[in-house]
């Protein structure tokens, strides 16, 4: 049996009895399942090899690539707007991945099925993709391929969820901020100048590239259609929707990634709050080098040689003590900027009381895998998250260590 034919009553891994056929595209093909183990439905996805234009062993290539991504997303913990996988298997038939089966339409079929989405459901769609690509961008995974072919919309707990189903293209970033594969030219409304012509752009692809997508994903939910133009504001096209969304949607797409929200935490902040303004920004002064940056709200500070998304503030660190996404920055409901470890290794903030250690779930798992015990001398387990106020220090690995910021609102 190939597994790029598959048929109602065939038994996948001596486990999953097939149905019928989902779906299909370019790299794989997806069947509606049964787990006979747990009589729960699933989706199998085998590569398709068949009815792909592409050369087979470049389907194996980007169906593998889905595995590896999914599997990444699995050990992060999973996200509600993204597909869960299941199970990976293997054997002469070919690899075969089992994901959950997500009960909906894909996103370009949303406009057939109901018209243009009311503004209140868009601003919900946003809110979840702005989440997915949170998620994915703090594990160093960027998705490249945000299209309504990729979204499927389903209903949870009675409100419209998007759910990322295609994984094959998702990518990491070198130091330099250039994608992987970036010689490949993808063509289409969805994709910013930076990653549609990413062998010429001189601009760099990051998070606000992902940012771009979701703004030509909104523009299409509201009007139905995707002018191949940036900038746009859904109301020069006669959509009727609230100012703060059309705003929102304009920025968004703007040409020049800089013009941007600088990532999808900053975008979901403004959905969130149905303000266009961009979130309040702050400064880190390096001060064993007398930099200064910029911090947006989401943005992190990593190793430079980080395989994945360059992080917002890049460190040389030969040793790798520091974490590809060390720290994240974040606001609280109170508008009070908050600093919260992503790292293995922990990392201090000095305030007047000393220094306190911060130290995310991987760094207190990682103790625990070592046997060590993550409190202190006291008994305390140390915070994930921390709020900052001006002129705090945070010392990376340890006050030490000699990689120090001080810490400035704006």
């Amino acid at each position: 049996m190939s597994a790029t034919a598959l048929a109602s009553g065939d038994l996948v891994a001596d486990r999953y009895r097939i149905e019928n056929e989902a779906g299909s595209g370019g790299f794989a093909i997806a069947y509606e399942a049964v787990d006979t183990q747990t009589g729960d439905t699933v989706a199998v996805k085998v590569p398709n090899t068949a009815g792909s234009s592409n050369d087979a062993a470049v389907v194996e290539e980007y169906f593998l690539k889905e595995a590896t991504a999914l599997e990444s997303i699995r050990d992060a913990g999973g996200h509600p707007n993204v597909m869960n996988l299941l199970d990976r298997h293997e054997d002469e038939d070919g690899p075969v991945l089992v994901v959950e089966f997500v009960d909906g339409y894909e996103l370009d079929d949303a406009i057939d099925k109901t018209g243009p989405l009311d503004p209140a459901e868009v601003r919900e769609v946003g809110v979840g993709l702005c989440g997915a690509m949170s998620f994915l961008h703090e594990n160093e995974i960027v998705y490249r391929d945000l299209k309504p072919d990729n979204v499927m919309l389903t209903e949870r707990d009675g409100r419209v969820t998007p759910v990322l189903i295609d994984f094959n293209t998702a990518t990491g970033f070198d130091a330099s901020g250039e994608a992987e594969d970036s010689g490949t030219t993808i063509l289409g409304p969805y994709k910013p100048r930076e990653v549609a012509d990413a062998s010429r752009s001189e601009a760099r692809q990051g998070p606000w590239s992902d940012v771009y997508s979701i703004g030509k994903i909104l523009l299409f939910l509201l009007k139905g259609t995707v002018p191949k133009m940036d900038g746009v504001d859904p109301r020069d096209f006669g959509v009727d929707c609230p100012p703060y969304l059309a705003e929102i949607v304009e920025r968004a797409t703007a040409t020049s990634y800089e013009d941007r929200y600088h990532n999808a935490t900053a975008m979901e902040h403004v959905l969130r709050e149905k303000d266009p303004t961009p979130p309040p920004q702050a400064s880190v002064r390096y001060l064993q080098q007398a930099d200064r940056y910029t911090i947006h709200v989401g943005d992190t500070i990593g190793r430079e040689d980080a395989v994945g998304p360059s992080p917002a503030v890049a460190i040389q660190d030969d040793d790798e003590y520091i974490s590809t996404v060390q720290v994240q920055f974040d606001v609280d409901d109170h508008g009070n900027w908050v600093l919260r470890d992503r790292s293995l290794n922990g990392t201090y903030v000095q305030t007047g009381d000393g220094w306190q250690r911060v130290l995310g779930e991987a760094g207190r798992e990682r103790l625990r895998e070592q046997g060590e015990d993550p409190t202190d001398r006291h008994g305390n387990v140390p915070p994930t998250t921390f709020r900052l106020q001006d002129g705090d220090l945070v010392a990376l690995v340890h006050p030490s260590y000699g990689v120090t910021f001080e810490f400035h609102q704006h």
